[in-house]
């Protein structure tokens, strides 16, 4: 991860400021969004701890107004960088791969899937079953994924994953959910209006005829 470095010269205390969504863990923005829940801490307390979730400066560090204002800037130009869908990255020098089908998911896949769609708390659940280790790959980059057994081996490690490949991953899974569930929106009214015709065809009795005939 490149980060920006940054002196608090009061104290020569030198940290590091995230530069975009790259720098940032799935960890970190969790406890982002539990710190923006919290009803109990003033703007001055959030914004403190803020800082400290993204630079580990603790919050009773003595920083200047100037320097304070600059470093909630730049964590907030980092947090809403764009992403781009990343279907491979590496961590801990071990590479993982998006679900390279998904007409091919298994039961278990789907409904974990659903199980922890939307929910911040959880997201490093939903990373472990979209992101597993890739077990094969070719030259033309085609690859294959560890079989799924559920979020307990790879859920925690994923808190250790880059915001860009969540965000990334987030955006290409949630349009291809919304494109599958208009598909199956679309089965089923095609399915629905081919009965309401063969019940209308019965009760007209047109639906004899092949019969008696």
């Amino acid at each position: 991860m490149t980060k920006t470095p940054f002196f608090n010269y009061t104290y020569m205390t030198k940290i590091t400021l995230p530069e975009n969504s790259k720098d940032i863990t799935l960890y970190q923005y969790q406890r982002y969004v539990d710190l923006l829940g919290r009803t109990d801490l003033d703007q001055f307390q959030t914004e403190q701890r803020k800082i400290q979730i993204f630079t580990g400066l603790k919050p009773d560090a003595n920083i200047t107004h100037t320097d304070r204002v600059e470093i909630l800037e730049q964590i907030e130009t980092a947090i809403n960088t764009p992403a781009e869908f990343i279907p491979i990255f590496t961590m801990a020098e071990i590479e993982f791969g998006f679900i390279p089908n998904f007409d091919k998911i298994t039961g278990g896949e789907y409904m974990d899937l659903c199980k922890y769609t939307g929910d911040v708390e959880s997201l490093h659940n939903l990373i472990a079953i979209l992101f597993r280790p890739i077990t094969k790959k070719d030259s033309f980059g085609n690859y294959s994924i560890a079989e799924y057994q559920g979020t307990s081996e790879w859920a925690e490690a994923m808190k250790l994953t880059p915001m860009n490949v969540v965000n990334g991953a987030l955006f290409f899974f949630l349009n291809l959910s919304t494109e599958l569930t208009s598909y199956i929106l679309n089965l089923k009214e095609k399915e629905q209006a081919r009965e309401q015709v063969l019940s209308d065809s019965l009760v007209n009795g047109d639906g004899m005829q092949p019969l008696t005939n």
